[in-house]
């Protein structure tokens, strides 16, 4: 009679038992989709350059078990600040007061612009740089984009360096901000004439086109106001635990492993140059650069 009850209990309240001499102690690690930095199903499910971050750490942390949780942005914002629970790939802007971080392994790249491919005759070849903020004045042109705050209390911005651009057309016919769970925006909305223009990365255009198996053609802008690499972490919750995660993970991070991470980027990146320059020069060789943010 008592071990049942013990068993109801248990599953009722979920109670938390000792984890004993023989057990691993779990680490629940916390994803999201967003091609190509994570795939969580299709044809190229678990390779996306982040995915392949993860199996590492996974690989090199065999005296845990590893937890998979995916989640939107809300609910990271939740799950994060919970015991035992770890980001492998994130910036280190969000809750810096009850999370600790590892060393920068990696970048996001500068955002870029992308519209359809009919635009290249009014805007130019591929590459060229266009101002964000002129062409927010320009009301016959609509930006989508995802909410520009994380979260709902307006503190972390999720375009940290364009926010001051974007934050005056909050609410504006010519800002479309995207609600719901989604972490990108799909370019197919740009063929159909939903919006004009999105922000973007610099492998934006050649993920959606090899996942989805598209052929619409878009064209893809540099950003005037925004040619800043951002460092890439990862993180965990500032406990005994946490602190001893991220100090194994630091440990790893060696010179080989970061151009093994490199490598993992340049399967989606196109080999971008200017991305292994910069990766090379500030991780690897430890010089920096103004255009790197913490």
């Amino acid at each position: 009679m008592f071990k049942k009850l013990f068993l109801y209990l248990f599953f009722l309240f979920g109670i938390n038992l000792p984890v004993t001499a023989d057990e691993k102690p779990p680490i629940y690690w916390l994803i999201w989709e967003l091609h190509p930095e994570y795939i969580l199903d299709g044809q190229y499910k678990g390779q996306g350059y982040a995915d392949k971050f993860l199996q590492f750490f996974q690989a090199n942390l065999p005296e845990y078990e590893h937890k998979i949780k995916p989640v939107n942005v809300r609910r990271w914002n939740i799950e994060s600040q919970k015991a035992n629970h770890c980001t492998p790939h994130v910036w280190g802007d969000f809750f810096p007061d009850t999370t600790v971080l590892s060393k920068p392994y990696t970048f996001t790249a500068p955002h870029v612009l992308i519209f359809d491919k009919r635009f290249e005759e009014r805007f130019g070849p591929a590459g060229s740089i266009l101002s964000l903020e002129a062409l927010l004045q320009d009301d016959e042109l609509k930006l989508m984009t995802l909410p520009v705050y994380v979260g709902t209390n307006q503190t972390h911005a999720r375009y940290p360096v364009l926010h001051k651009y974007l934050q005056p057309y909050i609410g504006k016919r010519n800002l479309f901000e995207f609600t719901g769970s989604n972490n990108e925006i799909n370019l197919k909305l740009l063929t159909r004439g939903t919006g004009d223009y999105a922000i973007g990365y610099p492998n934006s255009i050649n993920a959606y086109k090899r996942i989805q198996g598209s052929e619409a053609e878009f064209i893809s802008y540099r950003i005037k106001e925004h040619n800043f690499y951002k460092n890439i972490y990862a993180s965990c919750r500032d406990t005994q635990f946490g602190n001893e995660v991220i100090d194994k993970i630091n440990a790893v991070l060696t010179p080989e492993t970061l151009r093994t991470f490199l490598m993992y980027q340049e399967e989606w990146n196109g080999q971008d140059p200017q991305f292994r320059y910069t990766t090379i020069d500030v991780l690897i060789n430890n010089k920096p650069l103004e255009n790197v943010l913490p």
